[in-house]
C-alpha cells in the first residue's frame, strides 16, 4: 500500500516552484475530485482543477 502524499510539502514545492503550478497524478478521477476538495477548504490562495486522475494545483494570482 501507497503512503499518504505529504500534502504540505507538495505546497511548499508549489510555492517554490518558478511556473507557479504542479500537476500531481492521482489513483482514479474520484480521489482526484475529493482531494481537490479538500485542499481549497484547507487553503485560500490555491486553484485546483482536475482533468481525469490528473490534480492540478496553481497558486491565485492576486489583482
Amino acid at each position: 500500500m501507497r503512503r499518504p502524499r505529504n500534502w504540505f510539502a507538495i505546497i511548499d514545492r508549489l510555492n517554490r516552484s518558478a511556473r507557479g503550478e504542479v500537476r500531481i497524478r492521482m489513483g482514479s478521477p474520484g480521489s482526484a475530485q475529493v482531494t481537490r476538495c479538500r485542499l481549497l477548504a484547507e487553503w485560500s490562495n490555491l486553484e485546483a482543477t482536475t482533468t481525469g486522475s490528473m490534480l492540478r494545483l496553481r497558486l491565485k494570482r492576486s489583482a
